[in-house]
């Protein structure tokens, strides 16, 4: 081989590596980076502790049981005097609010705020046996009122099952329900009295 096929062959040889590295970088425009699509798992938070529940002292849960403590209601049982007409017999289910104290002071004044707005009731009759009052109630039920009844204590110490009807936001609503009320349960003087549901659980 002489000098020059060398020289020529060699120069060939470089144009063509050169043509194949640099030729598709040339072609190819502008390079596109491709990122892959993937979420940063973020780091763990510090740990700030556990807030402690603050307890009830003694002073604020007597007063809040001073607030709660239902009155005396100086009212003498209705089924322990001769009545004429007997009440039904059969066995219905006494619906009755508890009288438990609050645990906390916050959640009873919140109450209070949120419930301030007093209802109106109706006390149709105070027994000495659920049976009576739950037979009352029946017989109120049945013919369409919204009845309730709550355990009392009159000032003699006997404790009683009330039976109320109500409550109603609209005092005057009850007031037209009394004739009704009144021939249903043969008790001349029934009144509407203020019902306080944060006073009265």
């Amino acid at each position: 081989m002489t000098p020059a096929f060398k020289h020529r062959l060699l120069g060939t040889v470089i144009l063509v590596l050169a043509g194949i590295i640099f030729l598709p970088d040339l072609l190819d425009g502008e390079k596109q980076v491709v990122k892959d699509d993937f979420k940063v798992i973020p780091a763990r938070p510090e740990f700030k502790g556990v807030q402690q529940q603050q307890v009830a002292n003694s002073d604020t849960i007597e007063q809040v049981r001073a607030e709660i403590t239902p009155d005396t209601v100086d009212e003498q049982p209705v089924d322990l005097a001769p009545t004429d007409k007997p009440l039904p017999s059969q066995q219905y289910a006494q619906v009755t609010a508890n009288t438990s104290p609050a645990t906390t002071a916050a959640p009873a004044r919140t109450a209070a705020t949120a419930l301030a707005q007093a209802a109106w009731v109706v006390r149709v009759g105070s027994f000495s046996k659920a049976e009576n009052a739950n037979a009352l109630v029946a017989k109120l039920r049945q013919a369409g009122f919204t009845t309730f009844t709550r355990n009392i204590t009159n000032s003699q110490g006997l404790k009683l099952t009330s039976v109320l009807v109500g409550p109603e936001l609209r005092k005057e609503r009850l007031e037209q329900q009394l004739p009704k009320l009144q021939q249903l349960t043969g008790i001349e003087r029934l009144n509407v009295m203020s019902y306080q549901p944060t006073e009265n659980n």
